[in-house]
C-alpha cells in the first residue's frame, strides 16, 4: 500500500523564452550551495520560503524544472538518481518562479559546465479533447473559491494557496486523486504528461480556467480495484483523450559533469 503524498503537478504553464545560456544572459542567485548529497531520499520539486529554496534532488528533476519540461523530452548523458544533490540558494524574495527556473539554467552551467541545445521531435502522444455532451466543470467565476471535495480536504491544507495549481494525491489502497483549482485545459494537459508520460496535446479548444476533482486508480491496481482508470476518469469531466503524434520541444543535454564545482 502506498502512503499518501501530495504533489504540485502543474502551477503554470509558461514556455521559457528560447535565450541562449551559453552567452551569460540568464539571472543567477544571489547565493548558491550545492553539495553531494547522502541522503536516500530526493524531491520532485524545490520548497521555497521567500527568497530561500532547498532542494534534495537529482539532475533530472533539475533539468525538468529550470526548462520547463517533462523528463522525457530531456535527453544527453545525465547522472541518474544515484547522483543526488542538495541546492541551498537564495534570491530575491519577489523573484517569479520564471525567474527562478531561469537562475537554475544559470546554475547548472556555472556549477556543473553544462552545454546544451534545443530541438523538436515527434511524439507518440495523446490529444485531450471534449467528449460528446461538452465539458462538466466548474468555470472559475470572479474571486469565488468553491470549497475542495470532502475526501480531499484533510489532505489538502490550505484550499487559496492550492489555486492555479493541479494537485495528486496517492492515498493507499491503488486510488489517486486529481484536483485542479483555477486551471487552464493547457496545465491539466501538461499536468496529464506528467502522469503517462508522454506528449498530452490540448485540443480541447477550452479558453477558461476550471475547478475540477477525479479519483481513479493507479496502474499498478489489481483487476479487483473498482475506480476507474485514469482516462475513463476524464469522461467524468466531459473530457476524452485519443491517441496522437505531434511534434514537441526537447532538450538534448550536450555536456554535463557529475560533480559540481565547490562552493
Amino acid at each position: 500500500m502506498k502512503a499518501p503524498v501530495i504533489v504540485l503537478l502543474a502551477v503554470s504553464l509558461i514556455y521559457l523564452p528560447a535565450i541562449s545560456a551559453q552567452r551569460g544572459e540568464l539571472p543567477r542567485f544571489e547565493v548558491a550551495s550545492v553539495k553531494v548529497s547522502t541522503k536516500p531520499y530526493l524531491s520532485i520539486a524545490p520548497t521555497r520560503s521567500g527568497g530561500r529554496i532547498q532542494w534534495t534532488t537529482d539532475l533530472q528533476y533539475v533539468l525538468g524544472y529550470a526548462f520547463h519540461m517533462q523528463l522525457w523530452q530531456i535527453s544527453g548523458s545525465i547522472p541518474g538518481s544515484t547522483s543526488i544533490f542538495e541546492f541551498d540558494v537564495v534570491t530575491d524574495a519577489a523573484a517569479t518562479d520564471e525567474q527562478v527556473r531561469l537562475m537554475f539554467q544559470s546554475l547548472l552551467i556555472d556549477r556543473f559546465h553544462m552545454a546544451f541545445h534545443r530541438a523538436t521531435k515527434q511524439a507518440d502522444g495523446y490529444a485531450l479533447t471534449v467528449a460528446k455532451g461538452g465539458p462538466r466543470m466548474e468555470e472559475a467565476k470572479d474571486e469565488k473559491i468553491p470549497p475542495l471535495p470532502d475526501w480531499f480536504r484533510a489532505r489538502s491544507g490550505d484550499s487559496a494557496q492550492m489555486e492555479g495549481s493541479v494537485a495528486g494525491t496517492s492515498r493507499g489502497g491503488y486510488a489517486v486523486d486529481l484536483v485542479g483549482r483555477r486551471v487552464t485545459m493547457a496545465q491539466l494537459s501538461e499536468a496529464l504528461q506528467w502522469l503517462v508520460r508522454t506528449a498530452v496535446f490540448d485540443r480541447t479548444g477550452l479558453t477558461g480556467r476550471y475547478y475540477f476533482a477525479i479519483e481513479y486508480a493507479d496502474d499498478d491496481a489489481p483487476p479487483e480495484v473498482t475506480l476507474p482508470n485514469l482516462f475513463a476518469a476524464l469522461k467524468e469531466l466531459g473530457l476524452q483523450v485519443v491517441k496522437q503524434t505531434g511534434e514537441v520541444e526537447a532538450l538534448v543535454v550536450d555536456r554535463i559533469e557529475k560533480t559540481p564545482t565547490e562552493n
